[in-house]
């Protein structure tokens, strides 16, 4: 319903991948390696979904991913989905690419976290991290695997292409890359400048864009607050490797040196019992980008509640089926690699 509303070249820009799109169909194959064990005879009249995301109630493990200019699906844009969430009990996670203002969404009164695109202009990032802390952010997301422009294949060339003109509130213009070649993101950036990050703020770190138990063992060693599983949706580097491929070796490797660091997965969920399998493999939360967007076209802030209800409920009921009756409860027995 939602793709049928929007013009080819937004669609393209959603739905898209870089390259031919095997990231963004990788995810989706990863997602059904995986199997649940029933479990019968378990008292599972009351099930509990809520938990935690670096020490904030939630009612469901479920995250709202960030993704730029919701305002091209619905002009009321991020603050109808941090309304959206906010009535959910979940946390939304706002892109530096936002089309509403910081200070805009956080004054829905939801749990907002802040997406940060690094740039070579160090200024600039001490003003974006100052003013997430100052307009009531809860957590910085630094997104880490963009240090170069994505390789665009055909349908997220033209959706780039189809939004050209369209202004973030703190970033520049999709079609001003293609002009002047300025990117966003510092492409000499290294694990060691999260220590200068560290000293400007007080504000927990996540870092999102981790594909190799390698890089979260560094991450872990760097003294971050978490670590989001991610190919961005597919949009970074055209890969054959989906999120629930690695989120296995990664979760063993952190135990293994027995870090305290979260660990949220993103990448083609789209039903809670995905959600339960990556709990299973050792996932604090997972976050959804497209349908989030899905929702947001259909039903604006409604939508968006509507969308992570259902995710809760699904979650609800195959909890009961694997005899798990709240989040603590959900661990590797409850999966299998399916043949």
């Amino acid at each position: 319903m939602a793709t049928a509303r929007w013009t080819s070249g937004l669609r393209a820009f959603v739905q898209g991948g870089a390259g031919y799109g095997s990231g963004v169909r990788a995810n989706r194959l990863a997602q059904a390696k995986w199997s649940l064990r029933a479990r019968v005879l378990v008292d599972v009249s009351t099930i509990d979904t809520s938990t935690t995301v670096l020490g904030c109630p939630v009612g469901i493990p479920v995250m709202i991913a960030p993704s730029g200019l919701q305002t091209l699906v619905l002009p009321e844009g991020e603050v109808a989905t941090a309304q959206g969430a906010r009535d959910a009990n979940a946390v939304m996670i706002l892109s530096a690419g936002t089309g509403r203002s910081i200070e805009d969404v956080t004054a829905t009164g939801s749990d907002v976290w802040f997406q940060l695109y690094w740039g070579p202009d160090r200024t600039r990032v001490r003003r974006l991290v100052d003013l997430a802390g100052e307009r009531g952010c809860r957590a910085l997301c630094l997104t880490a695997d963009m240090p170069v422009p994505p390789l665009l294949g055909p349908e997220l060339r033209d959706g780039v292409a189809g939004v050209a003109q369209a202004k973030p509130q703190y970033l520049p213009s999709r079609g001003e890359y293609a002009l002047t070649g300025v990117w966003d993101h510092d492409e000499r950036l290294s694990w060691r400048d999260l220590a200068w990050l560290r000293e400007v703020t007080d504000l927990p770190i996540v870092i999102k864009g981790i594909m190799t138990a390698e890089d979260a063992l560094i991450a872990a060693d760097s003294g971050v607050d978490g670590i989001v599983v991610s190919n961005h949706g597919g949009r970074a580097l055209d890969t054959s490797i989906g999120t629930m491929d690695v989120l296995p070796s990664i979760t063993a490797a952190l135990d293994h040196v027995n870090s305290d660091i979260e660990i949220y997965v993103d990448g083609g969920f789209r039903h809670g019992s995905e959600v339960l399998v990556a709990l299973a493999l050792g996932a604090r939360a997972v976050l959804v980008g497209r349908p989030a967007l899905w929702a947001l076209a259909v039903g604006g802030a409604y939508g968006v509640t509507s969308l992570l209800t259902l995710i809760g409920h699904e979650l609800a009921s195959t909890m009961a089926r694997v005899g798990a009756t709240s989040i603590a409860e959900i661990d590797a027995s409850r999966v299998v690699a399916s043949l």
